[in-house]
């Protein structure tokens, strides 16, 4: 039967996949006639003459821009079983909605974009394409304010004359009551095919439920690889996941990874890419004990950073800690070692003053094939950044609390390894959260360059700032712009810089987002021919 809305659906899908495949087909003919260019030149050389001829770099058409925003948390019914979610109305306080900034070249025009609910291509909100063009060097922006969304929706931004758009959006989640009450944020994710999420927990009372979207026009079969503490974890169902186009795919990770206080699941997909998060919660009894939306981490690497932790006092956490059902609220940094070597780890962390102790001297040893953990408790009060370093490659994630009252509510973050920054990340203010951007610069002074844009979508001044060398600084809205903010765009430069975003409320919900990717500019491509 079909339901209300099918046909208009089915059109909008139908679109879409025009759009995506004229954008491609046109690549293809504009390499095609490069092609033949090189071919010619290719004969016309001397024969004989020694001289090489290399390939000339092919400007590739810029692609539109696609994030998919996750679902809104909700709540599992109590029935359930088995790796299949359903769900429970969640409670009249919960808001959920997606904020969305949209940044032109400089020089160009405002490129259009598009929110859509991603099952059928509905419209939610749009951006419309600027009639002014600026002068050269100047920019001009979009801003999409608190948009009301109840499923999967996605961000579809075009490009910016001849380069991709700095775009990016954010969902933020809050409620005040019911089993689900708390602060959840993440960033609108871009497709890949090989991503690594650390710190779902699946233990007594935690809920932890991974989401997989497929944005684009190509059916997804994903496999997914699971590590616990006792090492790889094999599981029926984990392989041969097939994501629809449109659709997404919920899996409740207690079916393939029970008891687990922190499992690492590293999500592969063959064919169309997808995106992935892990939507956590935790219930204390009759208590909510936090929400959080876990997004991916930074791929294996013998380095990971990882910045915005933010630590109440030892005494504090400690006094919490001993209550009944609250041991898992000490924070701890998690270290997954996906290969077949242990690992001998070595942390530093960087406080707003400089480098803090570690007891042991941050020297640690993580079996091969497991996820280690590392306590943290014994930090003072304050906003950290983690430098960690080993002899094999790991991946990493923070995950701490915030909260003093063992019979309230006591909120959940997660926060995951970052990349290091370049050139044009586009931060957003998360809906119904306070955002503040959180650096470190662990190997030596750099600075940030950052560019607060209003919401009213006018950029502002750029403000540069620096980082002082193995110390974490952070910096609020008021720091950065005047008035109301509706995003930041920064540029790192100098030595390494590493950033996230940190959201707090009034209360003690709290959560923690990495810096989406930097924009990339134009994009070459060398194309040869052979026979």
């Amino acid at each position: 039967m079909e339901r209300p809305g099918d046909n208009t659906r089915s059109a909008a899908r139908s679109r879409s996949r025009r759009k995506t495949a004229y954008s491609v087909s046109a690549g293809v003919v504009l390499l095609a006639a490069a092609g033949a260019l090189i071919t010619a030149g290719a004969v016309a050389a001397p024969a004989g003459s020694g001289i090489a001829v290399q390939p000339p770099a092919t400007q590739v058409p810029a692609g539109a821009l696609t994030a998919v925003c996750p679902q809104p948390l909700r709540l599992l019914a109590g029935n359930v079983s088995g790796t299949d979610a359903e769900y429970s109305p969640v409670s009249e306080s919960a808001a959920t909605a997606v904020s969305s900034v949209v940044l032109g070249a400089p020089g160009a025009a405002l490129p259009p974009a598009e929110l859509s609910e991603l099952d059928g291509g509905k419209p939610v909100a749009g951006i419309k394409a600027s009639e002014e063009v600026p002068l050269a060097g100047a920019r001009l922006a979009g801003v999409l304010s608190n948009q009301s969304v109840g499923t999967v929706t996605a961000l579809e931004a075009e490009p910016s004359g001849n380069v991709q758009s700095t775009a990016n959006a954010v969902l933020g989640y809050t409620a005040k009551d019911g089993d689900l009450a708390g602060v959840a944020a993440a960033n609108c994710q871009t497709p890949g095919n090989d991503m690594w999420l650390l710190g779902a927990r699946t233990t007594v009372g935690a809920t932890a439920v991974l989401r997989l979207s497929n944005p684009s026009v190509t059916p997804a079969t994903v496999d997914l690889d699971l590590h616990g503490s006792a090492g790889r974890i094999e599981s029926g169902g984990s392989r041969g996941i097939v994501v629809a186009p449109g659709e997404t795919r919920s899996i409740i990770l207690a079916g393939l990874a029970a008891n687990e206080d922190a499992a690492a699941v590293r999500v592969r997909s063959s064919g169309g890419p997808v995106t992935a998060v892990i939507e956590q919660s935790i219930l204390r009894g009759l208590t909510p004990g936090g929400v959080e939306i876990i997004e991916p981490t930074a791929a294996p690497s013998p380095r990971q950073v990882i910045t915005g932790v933010a630590l109440q006092s030892p005494g504090t956490i400690r006094k919490l800690a001993e209550q009944e059902g609250h041991a898992s609220v000490a924070p701890v940094l998690n270290v997954a070692v996906p290969g077949t070597s242990d690992a001998a780890v070595h942390l530093r962390v960087f406080g707003p003053d400089g480098e803090a102790q570690i007891p042991g001297g941050g020297v640690f040893s993580v079996p091969a094939g497991t996820v280690g953990k590392i306590p943290l408790v014994d930090l003072p009060e304050g906003t950290y950044s983690l430098d960690l370093s080993a002899d094999v490659a790991v991946t990493a994630s923070a995950v701490f609390s915030r909260g003093t009252e063992p019979d309230k509510r006591v909120e959940l973050a997660v926060a995951p390894a970052d990349s290091r920054l370049g050139s044009e990340h586009l931060a957003v203010a998360v809906p119904g959260g306070k955002s503040s951007l959180v650096f470190t610069a662990p190997d030596g002074a750099a600075e940030v360059r950052l560019r607060a844009i209003g919401t009213d979508g006018t950029p502002q001044q750029e403000k540069v700032v620096a980082i002082p060398a193995g110390r974490t600084l952070t910096l609020n809205p008021s720091d950065i712009g005047t008035g109301s903010v509706a995003g930041v765009l920064v540029t790192a430069v100098g030595d390494a810089v590493y950033g996230a975003q940190l959201v707090t409320e009034d209360g003690p919900g709290i959560s923690v987002l990495p810096l989406p990717e930097g924009s990339t500019g134009s994009r070459t491509a060398q194309v040869g021919i052979g026979y």
